[in-house]
């Protein structure tokens, strides 16, 4: 198939379930604007009011300096686990597709990352507009945040090809993902600061990968953080998001190249 066509497939793809996520609600698309407005105001009221919990960015910060960084870790976190969660049934739930000849079948958990992605747009703009009111500043670093993010992505996607075609050969994937989902949600620093993680346990929590995309778009986000590339370490974040990004991508394209040729001897 040429190139044109499988792009335009995989376009139709990605508006099919941007549709589908929609398709028979009342508000239709304000749900990607409300949904992520009534978390945040959710978060303001619960961890900046009743437990008055703080970031520890200021002594003097106020009660929506906490929400705002948690939304952002949030809003980062759940492109991945929404794209895996999903991806995790996407070839069984179209059996159809894998009796078709010359169909590409890596489209269908790929389209499910694109169109996660672009269902994050809503959350990133009103992360924007809360770091501006909340901090009052706006850093010209936040134009790197599109490359910052595209590790995440290319990390989700290598996830998201091998996750889809283990769901295949064994169908309690789909149960067991949901499971690991939470327990790395945990274990990255969203609802915590990672200087505030014991050093112990700091060594420990930095095998999620997770940490790092976070840590990451969050140092862009509020510090203005520029990587020093004199020096490893200052800018590491940068290159292990990067590794960890194209290392998945690679080894999940890889798996699931090899793995699909079996996957209509098993539907």
């Amino acid at each position: 198939m040429s190139l044109t066509y499988n792009r335009f497939l995989l376009q139709q793809m990605v508006m099919r379930n941007i549709q589908q996520r929609f398709r028979g609600n009342f508000l239709g698309w304000l749900w990607s604007f409300l949904l992520p407005l009534l978390m945040l105001t959710v978060y303001t009221i619960v961890f900046g009011n009743l437990f008055k919990s703080r970031w520890g960015i200021d002594v003097a910060e106020n009660k929506m300096v906490y929400a705002v960084a948690l939304f952002s870790g949030i809003t980062f976190y759940n492109i991945f686990s929404e794209s895996v969660s999903i991806s995790s049934g996407c070839i069984t739930g179209n059996v159809n597709y894998v009796k078709k000849v010359r169909f590409p079948l890596e489209f269908l958990p790929l389209s499910q990352v694109l169109s996660t992605t672009l269902l994050a747009v809503p959350w990133f703009l009103l992360l924007f507009g809360c770091v501006i009111f909340v901090f009052r500043q706006a850093s010209w670093t936040w134009v790197l945040l599109p490359l910052s993010t595209v590790p995440l992505l290319l990390f989700s996607a290598g996830v998201s090809l091998f996750i889809a075609s283990l769901g295949v050969f064994f169908k309690d994937v789909q149960y067991l993902i949901n499971v690991l989902l939470q327990m790395l949600f945990f274990l990255s620093p969203i609802f915590y600061r990672l200087d505030n993680v014991p050093e112990n346990f700091k060594k420990f929590i930095l095998f999620n990968p997770m940490v790092w995309f976070i840590e990451l778009n969050r140092r862009l986000l509020f510090y203005g953080v520029l990587p020093d590339y004199g020096t490893l370490p200052a800018a590491k974040e940068w290159f292990i998001s990067w590794g960890l990004g194209i290392g998945a991508f690679i080894l999940g394209a890889i798996w699931f190249v090899k793995t699909k040729r079996g996957f209509s001897d098993v539907l």
